[in-house]
């Protein structure tokens, strides 16, 4: 015999799992390349479980960890596949291998948002945005992979900028193209220019106070990037126990990046004054962001978590009665995506904001 999942040898597809079978049928090639791996005489193959199995097929035939399911028009890789029921996989298996339908394009829409998945066609919604902001050319935008354009899928759905931007918007655009060297990090400068509140009597001013405030701010935050790191994709278990080690170490949960930090720092800023913040109230609202973000997590373990659609990432949500924060894991590396204190409005802000649709 020679594949091998868990130890035990695998003799003939019928071993697998009814869910893993499902799954197979959407990596192209998948059920030959097996069949051969178990006819071999020459290879072993060992993978840890049924969803190593499908991610290794998945990525040695194919070089990537997401398979394509073109009626769907969706990226998404076989173990993300493997968190849905047998008789979702059956709806999409339908879709990809017969004849279309209302009802079945319906079901599978279903399918696809109860479980946060997007096709291409949607995460391209971005850009509409990007040209309303005048970064619709942009080369650093050009070229992206799916992480990335998730990223700015999200940061348009925040904008709800549909045909015309505003001012305030395209001068985001335009600071965070001028310090971004990847297309993630416009999404944060974007939104620390945004935080930042700044006021000035042109648009020349705000932009160069901001990049003041974010040159002296970067140095103040190279020791908080990075966290733990596990060596394979963790269960929630493992990244509860994986923060709550790092912590009772006295280390923390820092950022996957530096622009990250920078525009978690700036709401932590927004005094209302509108002037640029100096170096001490800088490093002020570095440590108290970090700090309580520390001690939020440390009250507040992880519990279920959401795989990615990439099969690789997990996102953790936690909520407080007066503060929120998401936990990421990608490359099975632990970090802190987001943290802030929850505004509760008052009656006024509240009644206001329903009248005007915001609410």
């Amino acid at each position: 015999m020679s594949v091998f999942i868990d130890g035990r040898s695998i003799p003939h597809l019928g071993q697998l799992g009814p869910r893993t079978r499902r799954v197979l049928h959407f990596i192209d090639g998948g059920h030959y390349w097996l069949q051969w791996a178990i006819d071999s005489h020459e290879h072993r193959y060992m993978f840890a479980d049924e969803g190593a199995m499908l991610d290794g097929v998945q990525q040695g035939l194919h070089g990537s960890r997401m398979t394509w399911l073109p009626q769907a028009g969706l990226q998404v890789s076989p173990i993300k596949l493997l968190s849905l029921g047998n008789d979702e996989l059956d709806v999409l298996r339908q879709l990809e291998m017969g004849p279309s339908s209302s009802p079945l394009v319906n079901e599978t829409h279903a399918v696809l948002t109860r479980h946060g998945l997007l096709s291409n066609t949607q995460l391209e919604a971005f850009r509409p945005f990007l040209v309303a902001v005048d970064a619709g050319d942009a080369p650093l935008l050009r070229q992206l992979d799916f992480r990335e354009s998730l990223a700015l899928y999200q940061l348009a759905a925040e904008q709800r900028s549909a045909g015309q931007a505003t001012e305030a918007q395209a001068e985001a655009a335009r600071f965070a193209l001028l310090h971004a060297r990847r297309p993630i990090e416009f999404a944060d400068y974007y939104r620390f220019y945004q935080r930042m509140h700044l006021t000035g009597s042109s648009s020349e001013l705000r932009m160069e106070r901001a990049t003041h405030a974010l040159q002296t701010l970067l140095p103040m935050l190279f020791g908080y990037l990075d966290g733990p790191q596990l060596p394979s994709l963790p269960s929630p278990d493992q990244v509860r126990a994986a923060i709550a080690e790092t912590l009772a170490a006295n280390r923390q949960i820092g950022y996957a990046r530096i622009s990250l930090a920078a525009q978690q720092v700036a709401l932590f800023l927004n005094d209302g004054s509108g002037l640029p913040p100096d170096g001490e109230r800088l490093r002020e609202a570095t440590r108290r962001q970090l700090r309580s973000a520390q001690v939020f997590l440390n009250e507040h373990p992880v519990a279920r978590g959401q795989l990615g659609q990439d099969g690789a990432s997990l996102l953790f949500a936690i909520d407080g009665s007066k503060e929120q924060a998401r936990v990421q894991v990608e490359d099975n590396v632990i970090t802190l995506q987001d943290y802030r204190r929850i505004r509760h409005f008052t009656h006024d802000e509240a009644e206001q904001g329903f009248e005007a649709g915001a609410v």
